[in-house]
């Protein structure tokens, strides 16, 4: 049976930025602009706007028309075919192969270089926003059954993605992580320790703000449940994602979110104020060395 107007899932946003992001550079790589492709397959300058801008869904002809213009291979026209046939449906479930985990992170990565805010909950691990280049490798070594050259690859991924923390204004951060986190020698006692020195130099950037929760504060809301929330300007929705083992989880429908956002702002009211979070953080730097 098909669905109503009524209850037809939004079209997927990370899809849709997706496509729209592999179609812009796309022309850009051809040296057209926007109205020489219009005119070339058929349709408004406004329609090529919209579907580059991720405001209007292209649809799977629009992405052939697209690719077979622009003299795309088979693989990526297919690529992209495939992510417009499922533009509409009402959760985004993507199994990730070792081969493709660095495609994914890009990915996430490009998502993450568009929004304003982060929220992000952490167990046991520092976020990729906040790792050393040595606690990033240590991390990988422990993941990577086979390397096959993509570890290095991930690593610099997460690097590359810390300018806009570190410019101080162009994204805000907000962070809750659990005491573990910090505790947990990863990579050995100096990698771990320049890995703590680093988040005491993020907590001082203004547009950073790390709390911790501590062990002694007893059970609390999503724990065992790491995730992050994507927040966008001009009104446009968050989006949600949960990074398991193998496995990407965007989160898009309000309904799917909000858990998330209600959970992360308990987590907030839990955790140790900025200063004491801080204080906690020189207390253990100041035990290890």
């Amino acid at each position: 049976m098909l669905l109503s107007d009524e209850v037809k899932p939004k079209p997927s946003g990370v899809r849709m930025r997706r496509i729209a992001r592999t179609i812009l550079a796309w022309r850009k790589e051809s040296g057209q602009d926007q109205q020489e492709v219009a005119n070339a397959v058929g349709w408004s300058n406004a329609k090529q706007s919209r579907i580059e801008g991720a405001k209007l869904p292209a649809t799977p002809a629009d992405v052939m028309t697209l690719a077979l213009h622009f003299g795309r291979s088979v693989e990526e026209r297919e690529a992209l075919f495939r992510d417009a046939q499922t533009v509409g449906s009402a959760r985004w479930l993507e199994q990730v192969s070792d081969d493709a985990f660095a495609a994914d992170v890009r990915e996430y990565v490009a998502l993450e270089a568009e929004a304003a805010e982060v929220r992000i909950f952490k167990v046991d691990v520092m976020p990729g926003l906040f790792q050393t280049a040595d606690y990033a490798r240590a991390i990988e070594e422990l993941i990577a059954k086979t390397d096959n050259g993509r570890s290095e690859d991930r690593v610099r991924a997460r690097i590359q993605r810390q300018g806009r923390v570190q410019d101080g204004t162009t994204l805000r951060v907000r962070c809750v992580l659990t005491e573990a986190v910090l505790r947990i020698e990863v990579g050995g006692r100096a990698t771990w320790l320049g890995q703590l020195r680093r988040i005491a130099e993020l907590m001082d950037l203004p547009n950073v703000d790390i709390r911790v929760i501590k062990s002694t504060s007893g059970a609390y809301r999503a724990m065992g449940y790491p995730f992050s929330i994507l927040g966008f300007a001009a009104n446009e929705p968050d989006i949600g994602y949960v990074e398991l083992l193998g496995t990407g989880i965007y989160l898009e429908q309000e309904a799917e979110i909000e858990p998330y956002a209600d959970a992360f702002d308990e987590l907030w009211e839990t955790a140790e104020g900025s200063d004491e979070s801080r204080d906690l953080l020189s207390e253990i730097i100041g035990a290890a060395e």
